[in-house]
């Protein structure tokens, strides 16, 4: 019973430990159609975005279900766009028939070296 005990912890250790997918990334713009408000409730502010002194992302529904929350910080590591890496947090989420997918709110003009779709990782941090 306590190697049963034992290697029940050792799961839910292991579960616990950060948690880490590969994505396709895009970016996209406030404005225009899109809400200045997020999924979360934040609004966004346009020259803190501008600043780059905000990175929030948009996930699909299957990375939420997945263990990531709204308000989670991530980190991202990308190849071919070193820009995106760092931290990233949850605050949008996307439309539910989209599949292991992320978008970047940045501002307009702005690409953080990313043109089109990207492969990316990324993990939760704790």
């Amino acid at each position: 019973m306590k190697h049963l005990f034992l290697a029940a912890l050792a799961v839910m250790g292991l579960s616990a430990m950060a948690q880490t997918m590969t994505v396709t990334g895009t970016i996209y713009h406030p404005g225009g159609r899109l809400s200045w408000r997020t999924a979360s409730g934040d609004k966004i502010d346009n020259e803190k975005l501008k600043k780059r002194e905000i990175k929030w992302m948009a996930v699909t529904k299957d990375i939420l279900d997945a263990g990531f929350k709204m308000n989670d910080t991530v980190v991202v590591e990308c190849e071919s766009a070193p820009q995106l890496n760092g931290k990233w947090v949850i605050k949008d989420r996307m439309s539910r028939r989209l599949r292991k997918k992320v978008d970047f709110l940045v501002a307009r003009g702005d690409s953080y070296g990313m043109h089109g779709r990207t492969s990316l990782t990324i993990s939760k941090v704790k």
